[in-house]
């Protein structure tokens, strides 16, 4: 018998959708049963986790952090003793900092007497601060798949990958849990351009918090549950969302992952010289090439 495997995720704008939804068939190519779930942030149910020998967990990183709906649904949970656990996290970058993101996981795991064993950083474009150029994205997506092709082999041979959190990074992370309630703060300067918004809905029709609304006059407006997931920004058709204190960082349009994947890259992105914001990535790639080459000998 195939043993069972259930992908539990929360995904604002698709990113981590994306991962989860590439991530599944590779497990069932080496044998696994696999199910989804969709975290809704509203609904908050307690799920059956029994059956399964494994479980992962997916997240976007938010201020170094895992989304708060994520953290109050899994305080509901209820794991096996020992129930393997492992977790798969996306951000835009890869500094350090970000490895703490999952420590109020990590104690919910332990205290529920599960066995956190793998825990893996993926790479997917922020859709906040600046919009990424296309070609590095591809490069991101490439080095996605052989992260993942790692995750599947250490989660089948049962092979440990935990990073150890200092305490500078888990000091960070407590401080910028703060940000759970920027959001709801934030979300009071939200502002729709009338002349440029062509009341389609999208917004209103996307937004898992049920944020967003058409008042009794036809106008967009925001209630105060806003997670900062940015869905409504980055999807608007007319680039109509103004987002609050955090204007300046708006990015619009959604990238076509699809698309994206048709490139063909003459050229290295990131190399040795890269500087900036994404020299993070020099020690990312090299980490995932040299574990692809351990375990796959190529």
């Amino acid at each position: 018998m195939n043993k069972k495997c259930l992908l539990i995720y929360y995904s604002g704008t698709g990113n981590t959708k994306y991962v989860t939804l590439k991530l599944a068939p590779k497990l069932e190519q080496v044998g696994f049963d696999v199910d989804i779930y969709r975290i809704n942030p509203l609904l908050m149910e307690e799920i059956n986790l029994s059956k399964y020998d494994v479980v992962g967990i997916g997240y976007p990183i938010y201020g170094l952090n895992v989304p708060s709906k994520v953290h109050k649904f899994f305080k509901k949970q209820q794991f096996k003793k020992g129930q393997r656990v492992f977790i798969y996290k996306n951000s835009g970058e890869t500094y350090r900092v970000n490895n703490s993101s999952s420590l109020v996981l990590r104690k919910i795991i332990k205290r529920k007497k599960a066995n956190l064993t793998n825990e893996y950083h993926f790479m997917m474009p922020y859709n906040i601060h600046f919009r990424y150029d296309e070609s590095l994205v591809k490069e991101m997506l490439t080095m996605d798949e052989k992260l993942m092709d790692i995750l599947v082999k250490e989660i089948v041979d049962e092979i440990p990958n935990i990073k150890k959190y200092t305490f500078r990074n888990n000091f960070c992370n407590r401080v910028l849990r703060l940000m759970y309630i920027g959001g709801p703060i934030n979300v009071s300067f939200y502002k729709v351009d009338k002349k440029k918004c062509i009341k389609c809905g999208k917004c209103v029709q996307g937004c898992q918090m049920k944020n967003i609304y058409f008042n009794k006059k036809g106008n967009i407006k925001f209630h105060h549950k806003c997670l900062m997931c940015c869905y409504c920004t980055l999807n608007c058709p007319k680039d109509a969302i103004k987002m609050g204190l955090f204007n300046s960082w708006r990015v619009n349009k959604p990238y076509n992952f699809k698309e994206i994947e048709k490139i063909e890259l003459k050229s290295p992105i990131i190399t040795n010289e890269t500087k900036g914001f994404f020299k993070c990535y020099i020690e990312t790639y090299q980490e995932i090439n040299k574990r692809y080459k351990e375990l796959f000998k190529e």
